[in-house]
């Protein structure tokens, strides 16, 4: 942590007064602490943390989940896919602990300006970034982490490891605090306390300064993480857990059923997502270097180095028994360029060998890569990929199809009253409105399909028919596994939360015992930067070794376990 503090500091120190109008120049200097109103910091935490984010998924997510393989099988590659994690891959998701600790501190200035809806977007973005951290690391510096830039003239360089199941409770807390704070602002509003309840929009390209938007945005990301300690908090208190003096204990699964109430209504106290259009995804442009993709320089050479699993092709790419294709996925070609997978966990001279032999016959390779700009073709099989991945518009925090597939699991398992035609439903729901969301962009292109192309209505009906009650859940997570496909590390979170979807993880070319990491190593900085608590957190939770075998606290579950145990079967 030493060295994100020694950053702070100095600027800190030359921090002047900046306006939404140059956010640009807070986003080339990503540590930057700046005094100035509280909606200034909206769009340079978003962009900077989605920059992390989304480059992270995908050097270490899409490998791990087998969405892509890499095509380098030189013997001195390092290959996440099959567990052999290059450092800066693994540590470069620590970085947002810089818009960690500007999210603390544009919250401590919302609060002195006592505006509850600022102070509510605050308390949403912290909450995100901390999520993410503990999600991917387990037990991390979270509670003295984010003030640091508070410390004035006295730094303390080194900051504790805390407990999970802490942090998880303190960020349930903020989320229900910051649904207390919108629904403030829109009381004060409507009793015309307030003026204006929305921000300036140009602080704010996802949303537009628009509060209700990053109300149901809060209260979506509640739910997500609600369902993230189910399992685990059923298993250890019935469901309870403590959320400290102000919020007492709650149930989580009545809590689950609360929001679901709101969503089925409408509205009410915790207003949800209602359409792609509240989804949370944050800008990106080509057209400006404060906006660039973390791809945008990277050449076609490299970009093209990433090619497409099987195991995701296959759950996109229908064949017939000549292997002749009967349905594609309306979403496949937004994703990748050709309709053909490699497989993961195979040895380097096999994955050679497969390469060279899948080509077509003017010697072009049949595997897909990820797109990477839009093409003229319309959905054929074996069109170019007609999406761009590689320098998108947005990339996503949370889309709106993520709360559907939510409450289905959450029908699945009897915690809300869905019923099962009710649970189905919110399935098939799921997976429209993640086509939807793919579309999204493209209206104007030939390649655009909506909720009455035949090709939506053909892949729906497709999944009506293979729904299996008795295997409800195997059902909803698969497909949610489908469509968290670059959407941060959520594939990753549910795989070790429920076990979902069945993966084989003890391939030949597998390390790790033929187990698909549970948590990403600490950086290695931190065994030097923050020496006695990274040493700490190692003898302690960690048992001695800084490893990629240990559960997350809420991952810890006899059902998940089993789950995951059916791969190395």
């Amino acid at each position: 942590m030493k060295k994100f503090i020694a950053y702070i500091s100095i600027l800190v120190a030359t921090s002047s007064m900046l306006s939404c109008a140059n956010f640009d120049e807070m986003n080339e200097n990503p540590y930057a602490i700046y005094e100035t109103t509280a909606e200034s910091f909206v769009q340079p935490i978003l962009y900077n943390t989605e920059y992390t984010i989304v480059n992270a998924n995908k050097s270490l997510i899409s490998p791990l989940m087998q969405n892509s393989v890499s095509t380098n099988y030189e013997t001195s590659a390092q290959l996440v896919y099959n567990y052999v994690i290059p450092e800066a891959t693994l540590s470069s998701p620590w970085s947002i602990y810089a818009q960690f600790g500007n999210a603390q501190y544009m919250l401590e200035v919302a609060r002195k300006e006592q505006n509850p809806a600022m102070t509510g977007v605050a308390l949403v973005l912290r909450s995100f970034i901390g999520a993410v951290l503990t999600d991917i690391y387990g037990n991390v510096p979270y509670f003295e982490a984010g003030k640091i830039a508070l410390q004035g003239d006295s730094f303390d360089y080194t900051t504790p490891y805390d407990d999970q199941k802490a942090i998880y409770a303190d960020i349930l807390r903020s989320l229900e605090e910051a649904n207390d704070c919108f629904n403030k602002a829109k009381q004060m509003y409507a009793d015309k306390e307030l003026t204006e309840i929305n921000f300036n929009p140009i602080c704010d390209f996802m949303y537009n300064g628009d509060v209700d938007k990053w109300h149901r945005f809060g209260n979506s990301l509640y739910l997500r993480l609600l369902m993230r300690v189910s399992l685990k908090t059923l298993e250890e208190t019935g469901g309870e857990i403590d959320l400290g003096e102000e919020y007492g204990s709650i149930n989580v699964l009545a809590k689950i059923t609360e929001i679901y109430n709101c969503f089925v209504a409408g509205d009410g106290s915790y207003p949800v997502m209602r359409s792609v259009d509240d989804s949370a995804r944050v800008t990106f442009s080509d057209k400006d270097s404060a906006l660039y993709t973390p791809f945008y320089k990277t050449t076609s050479g490299v970009w093209r180095n990433e090619a497409a699993c099987s195991t995701l092709t296959d759950l996109m790419i229908f064949r017939n028994s000549s292997n002749s294709i009967i349905l594609e996925d309306p979403r496949f070609y937004r994703i990748f360029t050709k309709p053909m997978g490699a497989p993961t966990q195979i040895l380097r001279e096999d994955m050679k060998a497969y390469f060279e032999e899948k080509v077509s016959k003017q010697g072009n390779s049949l595997i897909g890569r990820y797109t990477s700009g839009s093409s003229s073709a319309t959905r054929l099989s074996g069109a170019p990929g007609i999406g761009n991945l590689k320098n998108a518009d947005s990339y996503a925090l949370m889309n709106y199809d993520e709360i559907l597939f939510l409450f289905a699991e959450a029908g699945a398992r009897n915690w809300i009253p869905t019923g099962q035609v009710g649970y189905k439903k919110l399935y098939l729901d799921g997976i429209l409105n993640n086509v939807l969301q793919w579309e999204k962009g493209w209206e104007s292109h030939e390649s655009f399909v909506h909720a009455a192309s035949q090709e939506v209505i053909d892949l729906i009906n497709y999944w009506d028919s293979q729904f299996d009650y008795s295997k409800a859940l195997e059902c909803i997570m698969t497909q949610k596994y489908i469509a968290t496909t670059w959407v941060g590390v959520e594939t990753w979170a549910d795989y070790r939360r429920t076990g979902y979807p069945i993966l084989k993880t003890n391939g030949p070319a597998a390390s790790n015992r033929g187990i698909l990491p549970t948590r990403m190593r600490y950086p290695a900085t931190e065994a030097f930067q923050n020496a006695k608590h990274y040493e700490e957190a190692v003898s302690g939770w960690l048992g001695g070794e800084n490893d990629m075998l240990t559960d997350m606290w809420w991952a810890n579950t006899a059902e998940s376990k089993a789950l995951r145990k059916l791969g190395r079967q």
